[in-house]
């Protein structure tokens, strides 16, 4: 939860997240406070027992036969604190139990959990061109509305700017575009058909995506760039590298292409270099960057501006971002507020 503080902004689930925690946290004490109980009434209650025992065993050994050996007594009594043993390690593992029995119904029902999205259903068209239009879109979060009435046109060849203060719903309106959620009411045409009626693959083939924080793989460089994609040639890659003037970063590689990535040994902009190879490397109409030069440094963001300004004679480039640099080379600029639009400034 707290993880994905920017999906509370984004989605405002900042109250609702608040009562969802507070009643964890209070069922949490409940439960808490009956394993305390229990847990200091038992170990009291065992030395209680173990005392009446050895009392027990003493009066009626002394009773019985005071010639008694001190040995025998001890030995007698030495085994009643090891019949006590393993039932003070049951308590002390009681909480384990618990906590493996909770996780254990969890990967449950992970496991039985099924993928109901299917992303051949509808219509394939192999080329979508980029002309955009959104027509009176809402979307809700449950019963909360995040998107209000959007309405706006990009035409094929057009770089867009979708700019506003956090949580106004930027990545939102990427996010129900690319399908990963859906839209309460209202239309979304590419190229005039609803892509409702598209297949998702049909549409995701056609978009090249970085988001704000991109994923590494444990793999080579070039299985990072390429996702698996054999059509894509390592002169392809290389030839971006270059161009947007990152071979110092690829220098770095003593493997090439072939070495070995984790995500702990980059600098977050080295990671956003790669994102950005692997959305231009994949060659669609339509790309969408989520803050892609947020952690780059000005020499580097300058190239990759002249190689959007590139991409964007050919295919549709939206941008969601702050920096001033990059709302000022926009033909559109798209302001959000509270969910709605407040302003389209075209140049």
């Amino acid at each position: 939860m707290y993880n994905k503080s920017k999906l509370t902004y984004l989605f405002g689930l900042q109250k609702n997240n608040i009562n969802k925690t507070s009643k964890l946290l209070d069922e949490e004490l409940k439960y808490r406070k009956k394993y305390i109980f229990t847990e200091s009434f038992i170990f009291p209650l065992e030395l209680v027992l173990e005392a009446i025992g050895i009392y027990a065993i003493l009066y009626y050994a002394l009773k019985i036969n005071l010639d008694i050996s001190l040995g025998s007594i001890y030995l007698v009594l030495f085994y009643v604190k090891q019949c006590r043993s393993p039932l003070s390690e049951m308590f002390d593992y009681l909480e384990e139990i618990q906590t493996s029995l909770n996780s254990l119904k969890r990967i449950n029902r992970i496991l039985k959990e099924t993928d109901d999205e299917d992303i051949y259903k509808g219509e394939y068209i192999k080329d979508l061109n980029g002309d955009i239009e959104f027509r009176n879109v809402c979307m809700n979060y449950g019963k909360e509305p995040i998107l209000k009435d959007i309405s706006f046109l990009i035409k094929k060849g057009s770089k867009v700017t979708i700019a506003g203060k956090i949580g106004v719903g930027k990545t939102s309106l990427t996010n129900i575009f690319m399908r990963l959620y859906d839209i309460s009411s209202g239309q979304i045409l590419v190229d005039g058909h609803n892509i409702s009626d598209i297949s998702v693959k049909c549409l995701r083939d056609n978009i090249s995506y970085i988001s704000q924080s991109p994923y590494i793989f444990e793999d080579t460089l070039r299985n990072n760039i390429t996702f698996g994609n054999s059509d894509i040639s390592d002169n392809e890659i290389l030839d971006i590298i270059e161009k947007i003037g990152c071979m110092n970063i690829y220098n770095k590689f003593l493997n090439g292409l072939d070495e070995i990535i984790k995500e702990a040994n980059l600098s977050l902009g080295e990671l956003q270099v790669i994102a950005f190879v692997r959305a231009i490397v994949h060659k669609a109409n339509i790309y969408i960057f989520d803050e892609p030069t947020s952690n780059i440094d000005l020499k580097t963001e300058k190239l990759i501006q002249n190689l959007i300004d590139n991409i964007s004679e050919n295919s549709t480039v939206i941008i969601v971002a702050h920096r001033k640099s990059t709302i000022e080379n926009s033909d559109k600029i798209i302001y959000l507020k509270d969910g709605m639009i407040d302003m389209i400034v075209n140049k």
